[in-house]
């Protein structure tokens, strides 16, 4: 396979969030072991076992030792493409967790610089096995500076731009054209009226561009086709042998192979047009049909992943479908694109790829972090005395004087980083309350639904807890902090990272005499009731177990809401936490609901008290009603009688 574009990651391993686990997990039993097809599939158990991996029982069930040899390969093919092990069965050698690999998992609290550092090392192509050789010919590549400076340079990608432009730029020397292109494509774009007249423009224009990049394949595949027509004229009989077959798998193959459903259906095309007597240029024609917008697939797949594995440097946001560069690490971004970078040499890399210190950063030296450190303690100042105060929060960089010594000033400076944030969520929350917020809330949701925000399916979870944080950041009055509220992460572009873990409730929201702990879901129908009904139960009755002074609520979100779950909910309302009984009440609500509370609040400015009124007559609906399906076929009436009476 000749290489056209790039990508940083692998559709097996789509959230890098999970490499550090997976890491653990070969170091604390393959760690100096030999890496055979048995030592694979033990991997990949573990890998499940530790919920690294997940995936349906039945799917697993069903999976021959082969695959999951082959899912444990391309795991670790990640770990070793960024320098944090080396771990090859056809190099002799044992498994090696090597000094980067240690790192990332010696210090969590610093990952992003870890991070940071190996992909700025990752290039195209290198020494290790499979990363060189005739399929990189004419690459030269090193896809984190091409990312940083592209992003930075033009002020944020979009899904669009990343999958057409970045992806497919796999020498140095084009960078400069590739942003001129975009440039271009954006002005273009710009006089199009219509979200489906763009869509088509952006459709002609990626397929003219993959039809320029994959020229030679087309070639090489069209060649095929050739030979195909020309077998059949010889001989009627021609298509049903094995050549014919032969011809076939190579000229439909992909990624995934040649037989998935879309290259047998493109195959059956293919026989048909060459039977028809169509003529080669229609058989080419349906064979650019499959192969071009396979790859218009394959790269707004390589986008959204692209972007995740960017995120893990600490440098790079989202916003909804355009990855940005973090606004608080611009010294460090122009700092790093001042530098000279090339691609190291094959002897060198491995030692280079392997440090845990190279190469070196501008936040290794002293006077750049001190630098830095007076930068965000005077953003910290101007943010503390316009919100802080009020919020009894407390000014860190006010108390520091900076260490001598680099550990110690990269502990200041992370220190008034976290102030700083907490600083920044508090306005983010101020903020929520007003009316252009408070729309952009309600189309959030259907950019979530709709599946239009960058970084795919594994991002679409968090995206779902932040949107319904903020809807109760708008409906404001609470009693703790908004960093308090949630148990997911954000970056510094209050852009939520990755979703909560499963051992605890998405939200929390405390109010002067209630609470309300928040879970959401994008699972629907039978399998919404299987993921949920255990798990919601159990956060509600711990939250209410630590707050026996308060009502809690629980509240369950999702798109639509499975009359199982509704029954779950309904007929289960006691919890027992060490041997005492909780009283449980769990509010299931479908997106349009929530919505629908954000559009009467924008309207009539209804009180946390209202809303715990609303909660109360749903609460009470339980015992009026014979059964479940009653129950939440009453909610929809019970929250427009609600609304008329605010």
């Amino acid at each position: 396979m000749k290489y056209f574009q790039w990508t940083i990651g692998s559709t097996t391993v789509r959230n890098p969030d999970r490499l550090r686990d997976g890491l653990q997990v070969l170091k604390d039993h393959f760690e100096g072991q030999e890496w055979n097809t048995s030592q694979q599939e033990k991997f990949f158990d573990l890998l499940i076992e530790h919920k690294v991996y997940e995936m349906d029982s039945s799917d697993y069930a069903a999976m021959t030792s082969a695959r999951k040899q082959e899912h444990a390969r391309k795991w670790v093919s990640i770990l070793n493409q960024l320098g944090f092990c080396f771990t090859y069965e056809s190099s002799g050698k044992p498994v090696i967790i090597t000094k980067a690999g240690e790192s990332l998992l010696d210090n969590p609290d610093i990952e992003d610089e870890v991070f940071l550092r190996q992909l700025l090392k990752y290039q195209k192509p290198c020494a290790l096995p499979k990363q060189n050789g005739d399929a990189f010919k004419n690459v030269s590549v090193l896809p984190f500076i091409v990312s940083l400076k592209t992003v930075h340079d033009l002020q944020g990608l979009s899904k669009e731009e990343i999958s057409i432009f970045l992806n497919t730029t796999i020498r140095m020397k084009d960078v400069d054209k590739m942003i001129r292109q975009i440039k271009d494509y954006r002005i273009k774009r710009s006089k199009i009226e219509g979200r489906v007249k763009r869509k088509e423009f952006y459709v002609k224009i990626q397929l003219a561009k993959l039809s320029d990049v994959f020229d030679e394949d087309i070639k090489e595949r069209v060649s095929l086709i050739k030979k195909l027509w020309n077998g059949h004229k010889k001989d009627s009989a021609f298509l049903i042998s094995e050549e014919a077959k032969a011809l076939l798998i190579n000229i439909t193959k992909s990624g995934k192979g040649s037989k998935t459903i879309k290259a047998r259906r493109a195959q059956l095309a293919l026989v048909k047009t060459v039977k028809e007597g169509k003529g080669i240029a229609e058989a080419k024609k349906v064979f650019l049909d499959y192969y071009l917008l396979l790859k218009i697939a394959t790269l707004r797949d390589y986008a959204d992943l692209t972007a995740r594995y960017l995120r893990k440097s600490g440098l790079f946001s989202v916003s909804r479908d355009k990855l940005i560069t973090v606004t608080e690490k611009e010294g460090l971004i122009k700092s790093l694109l001042s530098q000279k970078w090339n691609l190291i040499g094959e002897k060198e890399y491995l030692d280079y790829l392997w440090s845990d210190s190279l190469p070196a950063l501008p936040s290794d030296k002293a006077d750049y972090l001190e630098e830095h450190l007076e930068t965000i303690k005077n953003k910290e100042k101007e943010l503390f005395d316009r919100i802080g105060q009020g919020e009894s929060l407390t000014l860190v960089g006010e108390t520091v004087v900076p260490a001598k010594d680099i550990v110690g000033l990269k502990q200041q400076t992370k220190s008034v980083e976290i102030n700083l944030l907490k600083l920044k969520e508090i306005e983010f929350y101020y903020s929520q309350r007003e009316e252009k917020q408070i729309d952009d809330i309600i189309n959030f949701y259907d950019l979530i639904l709709t599946k239009q925000i960058l970084g795919g399916e594994a991002y679409y979870p968090a995206y779902l807890e932040w949107n319904t944080w903020r809807v109760f950041l708008a409906i404001d009055t609470l009693a703790n902090k908004p960093y308090e509220a949630r148990n997911f992460k954000l970056d510094e572009e209050l852009q939520p990272i990755n979703h909560a873990p499963g051992n605890r409730a998405d939200m929390v929201f405390e109010y002067e005499n209630f609470i309300l702990a928040t879970e959401v879901t994008l699972i629907v129908r039978a399998n919404q009731w299987s993921a949920e009904a255990e798990p919601v139960p159990r956060h509600v009755a711990k939250i209410q177990s630590e707050n026996k002074n308060k009502d809690v609520y629980g509240l369950f979100v999702a798109p639509q809401i499975d009359v199982n779950t509704a029954l779950t909910f309904f007929n289960n309302r006691k919890y027992s936490i060490n041997n005492e009984i909780i009283d449980l009440t769990i509010i299931p609500l479908s997106i349009d609901q929530i919505k629908q509370l954000l559009m009467t609040f924008k309207q009539k400015r209804f009180s946390t008290q209202d809303m715990r009124r609303l909660f109360e007559i749903i609460k009470a609906e339980i015992s009026a009603s014979k059964d479940a399906i009653e129950w939440n076929g009453k909610i929809p009436t019970i929250i427009n009688d609600w609304t008329q009476k605010l």
